[in-house]
C-alpha cells in the first residue's frame, strides 16, 4: 500500500519526480536526464512523500503492466496528489520498458497525463517535458499509432459485417483457384448447386473440389471449414 508520509524538514524542490517502486532507473539514467534537463532538478523515490509531492512539477510514475498492485498504487497517488495540490492537477505520466499496448489501454481510464517507454524517455526527455508544458498531456508516437487503430478497431466491432472475404494471397500456395473460389463462395452461404451455377460447373464436379478443399483444411464439413479459415486468419471481415 502506498504511504504518504509528511516530512518535518521541507528538502529542496524537486520539479521532476520519478516513482520506482521497483528501481527499473539506474543512477546512471538518472544522472544522464539530469544532464539534459538545465530548469530544476530530478529525484528519483521508491516512496512518496507529501513534500516530494507537493513540490514537484511532473510525476513520472513506473509500472510493470495492469495488475492489481499497480493499479491500486496508482488510485491511491492519484487520490493523494489531488489532496495535497488541489490548486493545480499534477500531470502523472506512466513509464513502463515493455508492456503490451493492451495493458497500457486500460490505465486511460484513469486522469493521467501521458504514456511513454523508458528507453524513449532516455532519448527525448526534454521534448517530452517540452511538449507537457504546452500541451499538457504526452503520448509516445508508437502508442499514439497504437490508440488510433485500436479506436478504430472497436468502431468496426460495432458495425455488422456484410461479407467474409477470403484473403488470397495467404491461401495461394495452399488452395487451387478453383478451391479458392468455392471456399469464398462457400463463405457467401451458396450451397452446392449454386456454387456449380456461379462458377459454370457440373454439381459433381463442385463436390469433387470441395472434397478437396475440406481434406486439404482437415475440416469435417462445409461449416467446419469456415471456421478454420477464419481462425487460421485466412478470412477478412469487411463491414
Amino acid at each position: 500500500m502506498l504511504t504518504i508520509t509528511k516530512e518535518q524538514t521541507r528538502t529542496q524542490q524537486h520539479k521532476i519526480l520519478f516513482f520506482d517502486r521497483e528501481n527499473h532507473v539506474s543512477p546512471e539514467t538518472i544522472n544522464l536526464l539530469m544532464g539534459t534537463f538545465t530548469e530544476g532538478s530530478i529525484l528519483r523515490q521508491t516512496t512518496i512523500t507529501s513534500d516530494n509531492l507537493g513540490t514537484c512539477e511532473y510525476l513520472f510514475y513506473f509500472v510493470d503492466g495492469y495488475d492489481r498492485k499497480s493499479v491500486q498504487s496508482l488510485e491511491e497517488l492519484l487520490e493523494s496528489s489531488t489532496n495535497l495540490t488541489s490548486e493545480k492537477k499534477l500531470p502523472i505520466i506512466l513509464v513502463h520498458r515493455n508492456c503490451s499496448e493492451k495493458d497500457l489501454f486500460h490505465y486511460l481510464a484513469f486522469p493521467i497525463s501521458g504514456i511513454v517507454t523508458l528507453s524513449y524517455l532516455e532519448s527525448h526527455f526534454t521534448q517530452v517535458i517540452q511538449i507537457l508544458k504546452q500541451k499538457g498531456v504526452f503520448l509516445e508516437p508508437t502508442f499514439h499509432r497504437e490508440l488510433v487503430h485500436e479506436i478504430e478497431r472497436k468502431k468496426m466491432k460495432d458495425k455488422p459485417i456484410k461479407k467474409l472475404v477470403l484473403n488470397r494471397n495467404l491461401v495461394a500456395s495452399v488452395l487451387s483457384q478453383n478451391e479458392q473460389d468455392v471456399l469464398q463462395f462457400i463463405l457467401d452461404g451458396h450451397n452446392n448447386r449454386r456454387i456449380a451455377e456461379l462458377l459454370y460447373l457440373a454439381p459433381s464436379t463442385v463436390s469433387t473440389i470441395i472434397s478437396h478443399l475440406l481434406k486439404k483444411m482437415q475440416a469435417n464439413d462445409r461449416t467446419d471449414a469456415m471456421v478454420t479459415a477464419i481462425r487460421k486468419g485466412w478470412v477478412e471481415a469487411h463491414r
